[in-house]
């Protein structure tokens, strides 16, 4: 025998009985050696499994290996790139003795500072006793191995190895249960029982609807706005699979300058990004579409109906939206969510945007500047924001990291005197309204039985128009435009499940109090939730018709009591999911290949892939034109391009112009592209009179 000890036969037992925790136990450890058994392969030959907190599109059947989420390592985010490959040393130096400590598991292959802690507590590492440095005496040979096959015990003395096992195992059990008994949570019987993930393999996560676990919820509530943010709400990208890139909008109707005043009809609205720099706030103004009898242009760029100046979004820097805020205390955060309503017969002037700070604010266009804000309760972190349809309500999921709760914050939104034909003369919340935003309430809280909401939708059946004259509710109360129905649809990435809530009832107080004088009292609720497995990746809700996109590339069709009627296959990892403003279809972005496509009827009717796309992560529709007698039509889609920085838009079908010009044909016609000093997450835009 030679003087190495513990003896080589036996190292590699003690190194597995230190990493999975077992020591002999029925339930884990790791056998003792056959010298006949080929050897077990290291830790950087095995497949890496992610943290059950990890973002979870990993098991996605689309995603190409290489594309999928990773777990968070312990990294702060510090800004910059991600670094592809980054893989830690797998192995520690063996001691003086020759005896392998325990390996540190392999870090992700994006372990860069995007990244954040683990959800989970590392193993800590087992404290062996100093071995021996010389080999004890024996009283009797090794006896050879047994001729029934099984596994004779190692060539050792029976009283010190059973010592020097058996108070390694009680020390190493005990840090474990010392080490989760300080993180809050309850130690464990068994470290590899089943179900428990105690190997450190994702057995559930958020995939089968495992919540987050206490520190990574604050981590994920802390880190709201930023990358680290968005890498958890959006999961990875993948590799775009378009072989080419899409023909450019032409022809003798195209503009690619700027209309500004000239222009007729305009879109415009805010586009929301991700960036380091201190001197922007995150949102930029934006034109995605002019037009005039003649012409059309749809090359995107910065700034509104009379300047290029939008970079960034001005309503934030000056004007009474910048002064609200300024009351609050001046402080913003990073852009996590914006919206407008989605199918509206309202102008929606302006769009609302939640901060990761827990303000509210709105911004809106050329024709409509000045608009409100509001802080939300203090403790909660936004998540995402909708509206329902004739701009009522503004509905925002919370998270609460103090309780480890969700909540939907109801908002209640009135509009400015004088802006439009359809503007009340005084402030009434709750009432339809053209979406000039002058003033915001909050009306009251929808406890969520999920704890960690990220993604909502609403809808309700007003019937505003802009060709509805309002005054006040005395002259004209305009009851036959209020709402008779309004939804939102909730849904939570890491419990995989969705609510909906009835708020029908709100909006009927609310303008029972302005029409009658009725007492208003809060009255909404969650339903039951309905689970989904891959993780819900974002909801839309149109009418009676509810949609929810899941991590595994399915778009599901549920009816009010949240029951499928539909599924469909859209593709890798659905990062948005939004309803058409002019096509009224469902449309998910698909992330893991950077494509569009439109839902209709369980079926995918239309579909867009561009290889410029470098990471398309959410597409919308621009509003109608043809209002109000004009004789033009077009739709373009808007798409932000996350890792690519760059906002792109496409000609949707052919567009026709008063005079009588067209522009397109079937299909799609690229338009351009707005490079933006961060990473665009979404946009929001809307028609702008002249």
């Amino acid at each position: 025998m030679s003087g190495q000890w513990p003896p080589p036969e036996n190292q590699d037992w003690i190194s597995r009985q230190s990493r999975t925790g077992g020591w002999g136990g029925p339930q884990g450890g790791a056998p003792w050696p056959d010298p006949a058994a080929e050897p077990e392969p290291s830790p950087s030959e095995q497949s890496y499994a992610p943290s059950p907190n990890a973002a979870p599109y990993g098991s996605d059947p689309y995603q190409a290996a290489g594309h999928q989420a990773e777990a968070f390592t312990s990294e702060p985010y510090q800004g910059g790139t991600y670094q592809s490959g980054a893989q830690a040393e797998p192995y520690r130096q063996a001691d003086q003795y020759g005896a392998e400590l325990a390996p540190e598991p392999p870090a992700s292959a994006y372990s860069d500072t995007y990244q954040a802690a683990p959800s989970v507590p590392a193993q800590a590492e087992p404290v062996q006793s100093e071995p021996p440095r010389s080999e004890p005496p024996r009283s009797e040979p090794a006896p050879p191995p047994p001729s029934d096959g099984k596994v004779a015990a190692p060539p050792t003395h029976a009283g010190v190895r059973y010592a020097i096992y058996g108070i390694g195992g009680v020390i190493t059990l005990g840090l474990i249960i010392a080490i989760v008994i300080m993180l809050g949570g309850p130690p464990a019987s068994e470290p590899s029982e089943e179900g428990e993930g105690g190997d450190g393999s994702s057995d559930g996560g958020a995939e089968t609807g495992e919540a987050l676990d206490a520190e990574r919820y604050a981590e994920l509530a802390a880190a709201a706005g930023t990358a680290e943010w968005f890498e958890y709400r959006y999961g990875t990208p993948g590799e775009n699979a378009a072989s080419e890139e899409l023909a450019a909008v032409s022809g003798n109707a195209v503009t690619a300058e700027p209309l500004f005043g000239d222009a007729d009809r305009s879109v415009q609205g805010q586009l929301a990004y991700v960036t380091d720099d201190g001197e922007l706030s995150g949102v930029d103004h934006v034109s995605v579409l002019e037009s005039t009898d003649d012409q059309l242009g749809i090359t995107p760029r910065a700034g509104g109906r009379f300047s290029e100046e939008g970079v960034p979004e001005l309503e934030l820097e000056e004007g009474s939206t910048a002064d609200c805020v300024a009351g609050l205390g001046g402080e913003l955060g990073a852009p996590v969510a914006l919206a407008r309503p989605e199918q509206s017969g309202e102008i929606n002037a302006h769009s609302v945007i939640v901060f990761s700070g827990g303000v509210l604010a709105t911004a809106g266009i050329s024709g409509a500047q000045g608009g409100t804000c509001l802080q939300l309760p203090e403790g909660l972190v936004p998540t995402d924001v909708a509206l329902t349809d004739g701009n009522e309500l503004a509905l925002v999921t919370t998270w609460n990291p103090a309780e480890q709760t969700g909540a939907l914050v109801v908002v209640a939104l009135a509009d400015k005197a004088g802006s439009y034909n359809s503007s009340w003369s005084e402030p009434y919340p709750g009432l339809p309204n053209a979406g000039h935003f002058g003033s915001a309430e909050i009306v009251g809280q929808v406890e969520l039985p999920l704890t960690a909401p990220t993604s909502v939708d609403a809808w309700s059946d007003s019937s505003g128009s802009l060709s509805t004259g309002r005054t006040t509710v005395e002259e004209e109360p305009h009851a036959d435009t209020v709402a008779t129905a309004a939804y939102a649809l909730v849904g939570s990435l890491s419990e995989s499940q969705a609510v909906k809530v009835d708020l029908t009832a709100v909006l009927t107080g609310l303008a029972a109090q302005h029409i009658e004088g009725a007492e208003f009292a809060f009255e909404a609720a969650a339903s039951e939730p309905a689970s989904f497995g891959g993780g819900v990746a974002d909801v839309a809700l149109n009418g009676e018709t509810f949609a929810v996109a899941t991590g595994d590339g399915v778009v599901h069709e549920l009816d009010a009591e949240l029951a499928e009627t539909a599924a469909v296959e859209v593709g890798p990892n659905p990062s948005c999911l939004v309803v058409g403003a002019q096509s009224g279809q469902f449309i998910a972005t698909t992330r893991g290949d950077s494509a569009v496509r439109w839902i209709s009827g369980g079926e995918v009717v239309n579909e867009l892939a561009d290889a410029r796309l470098t990471d398309a992560l959410c597409a919308s529709e621009t509003p109608a034109l043809d209002v109000q007698g004009y004789g033009g039509a077009a739709t373009v889609l808007l798409v932000s391009d996350y890792e690519g920085q760059a906002l792109h838009t496409y000609l949707v079908g052919p567009a026709t112009l008063p005079s009588g010009a067209e522009v397109g044909g079937d299909g799609f016609a690229y338009g351009g592209a707005y490079p933006v000093q961060g990473r665009p997450f979404d946009a929001s835009v809307t028609l702008d009179l002249e």
